[in-house]
């Protein structure tokens, strides 16, 4: 099984010098991106790697590149064959999206016996090696990278609707209906909301933590404002973190 692409990056972090690698990286870069990600052999030379990476996996607009990623590097008409792959770790704060140069890259022989850190433009300045294209594959393998987490989205089915329109006083009940009908996967927020109350304190006087409980375990319904100002009153301890653990339900109810 492969690294991940956290696991890859965390790797490099662990793994500069030669004897944390476990090998001399000089020259060596092909074996170096492939162990950070623990895939086994097939090919002796980036190029070759390279040159066997399928279309379908080969990222050449710099706005594509992301972090996990390897990049091929090569001057077709110098004396080296080999080429040149290397791990992209992220890109400079405030970063121009199409700037190779603002691309930060984990390398091997740039100093001996060594990885470190450098821009992508360094390989065309030094080497007058060129960009070939980033990839998700090497060797045969397919592996994974940095994606943007998608925003949440309302949930807009008819009974999260009616629950969302409910507030402030929400009404568990309508969720209860929900579950009941085939909505199978609000099941774990309602046992979430169902816990949170049982774990408010057990108050033996009548105060808002009291009325809250007696309310929802007589009518399903969660009347918010009761916890929120028994909160500001000071119940700053189990009833605050109750009380949040409830919105954290409800929110996770409302989007998707």
């Amino acid at each position: 099984m492969t690294n991940t692409w956290q696991q890859d990056l965390e790797w490099y972090r662990n793994h500069q010098t030669a004897s944390q690698i476990g090998f001399n990286p000089d020259g060596m870069c092909l074996k170096v991106c492939r162990t950070s990600r623990a895939i086994g052999p097939k090919f002796l030379t980036a190029k070759q790697a390279q040159d066997a990476t399928p279309k379908e996996h080969r990222f050449t607009r710099v706005r594509d590149l992301r972090r996990g990623m390897k990049l091929f590097f090569d001057d077709p008409h110098d004396s080296n064959t080999a080429g040149h792959i290397v791990t992209m770790i992220g890109r400079v704060k405030g970063y121009d999206p199409d700037s190779l140069d603002d691309v930060l890259v984990e390398t091997n022989s740039v100093v001996r016996g060594q990885l470190v850190v450098v821009r992508g433009s360094y390989f065309k300045a030094h080497w007058g090696d060129s960009f070939q294209f980033g990839t998700d594959y090497l060797n045969g393998v397919e592996f994974d990278y940095y994606q943007k987490p998608k925003p949440p989205q309302r949930d807009t089915s008819a009974r999260v609707l009616s629950f969302r329109e409910s507030a402030p006083d929400w009404d568990v009940k309508i969720l209860d209906r929900a579950v009941k009908a085939g909505r199978k996967d609000l099941a774990k927020d309602v046992a979430k909301i169902e816990q949170a109350v049982k774990d408010l304190p057990d108050d033996v006087k009548d105060t808002r933590v009291h009325q809250f409980k007696d309310t929802f375990n007589e009518k399903r319904i969660l009347e918010m404002r009761l916890l929120n100002v028994a909160v500001k009153e000071g119940r700053s301890g189990r009833v605050k973190t109750q009380r949040d653990k409830l919105r954290q339900a409800i929110k996770s109810v409302l989007w998707v």
